[in-house]
C-alpha cells in the first residue's frame, strides 16, 4: 500500500466511524458490525506498521473506534 493509498484508507475509516457514531446517536446499535469494527482496527494497525509516519494519526483514530465500541457494549449491558 502506497502512502497515498494509506491516507485514502484512513480517510475512509474516519468517515465510516462518523457514520457509525451517527447511527448510535439516532438510537441504533450496530451490534452485528462489531466484527467488522475489530477488522478495521486490525487494518489500521497494519497500516501503522507499514507507514510509521502515520502512527500517531492512526493511533488517535483507533482510540476513537475503541471508545465507540465500548459505548456500544455499555449500552448492551
Amino acid at each position: 500500500m502506497t502512502p497515498a493509498e494509506a491516507d485514502q484508507r484512513i480517510i475512509l475509516s474516519r468517515r465510516t466511524l462518523f457514520k457509525y457514531k451517527a447511527m448510535i446517536a439516532g438510537g441504533e446499535l450496530p451490534v452485528w458490525d462489531m466484527g467488522l469494527m475489530h477488522d478495521e482496527l486490525d487494518l489500521l494497525e497494519r497500516i501503522a506498521d507499514s507507514h510509521p509516519t502515520k502512527t500517531e494519526k492512526i493511533r488517535a483514530l483507533g482510540e476513537e473506534w475503541l471508545r465507540m465500541m465500548a459505548a456500544i457494549q455499555a449500552r448492551l449491558n
